[in-house]
Order: structure tokens, then sequence, then C-alpha cells
């Protein structure tokens, strides 16, 4: 199994419900390709480079996963065919440095989720330590 990544960014015209929608569909065609999610970026909106479609913002996410190779086609065709999804790009990693960068991203994810998560926490203990007094 090989490492991959796959950047891919969504209308903005979509609800945050149609949004989260889609980055589910995504991840059920990894999960049904046989892939191992390993982690999920959502980078949220952003301005695009130059109008795609029309469009010159999107919705960006990342999904850090382990898959076969010959499986990495089937990903890429339902999302090309995806109206929804305005680009994609998939990265394989595959050399010793490469790998050892993945490993990093990754582990800067799940690093960045529990800070803010803790942020989260001492901020709702601090509103109400504020509201008993």
């Amino acid at each position: 199994m090989n490492c991959y990544e796959t950047l891919f960014v969504v209308k903005p015209t979509l609800t945050e419900q149609e949004i989260a929608s889609q980055v589910t569909k995504i991840k059920d065609i990894l999960a049904r390709e046989g892939a191992e999610l390993i982690a999920t970026d959502d980078m949220g909106m952003r301005r695009l480079a130059y109008a795609v479609e029309k469009q010159t913002r999107g919705y960006y996410t990342v999904l850090y996963y382990k898959a076969e190779g010959s499986k990495i086609a089937e990903i890429e065709r339902n999302l090309r065919i995806n109206e929804d999804i305005i680009k994609f790009l998939t990265v394989k990693y595959s050399t010793k440095k490469e790998m050892a960068q993945f490993d990093k991203m990754v582990a800067s994810i799940g690093k960045g989720k529990k800070e803010s998560a803790t942020k989260e926490k001492e901020a709702a203990a601090q509103e109400t330590v504020a509201q008993e007094a």
C-alpha cells in the first residue's frame, strides 16, 4: 500500500451541510475502494489563485490515506464526475524522504486539532467561571 494525499476544492455556493456531505461522500468512496484514511485537513474557504468555473473561492479539504495504486484511478474518476468539486489533485509519497514528510504532515494535523480542542475547552471553562462570578 502506498501513501497518498488528495486535495479537492468544493464549490463555495454550497451550504455548510452540503459541503460536509461532499467531504463525507469522498471519504465513503475511499472506504469503498479499500483505502485506509489516516487524516483529514479541512482548510476551509479560501481564495483561488485564478477563476475556476467562474468561481474565485472554494472550500479546500485534504485527505491523507493509504491505498493500492490501482484504486487511485477509480477515486479520481469519482472526483471528476462530481459537479460540486471544481478542482482536485492527488500526490503519491514513495521515497523515504517523502514518507517522512507525509508522517510529519499527518502528525501536525492531529496536533493542531488537539491544540484547538484544548483552547476551546479552556475558553468554555473561563466562560463558566465568568458567568458564576
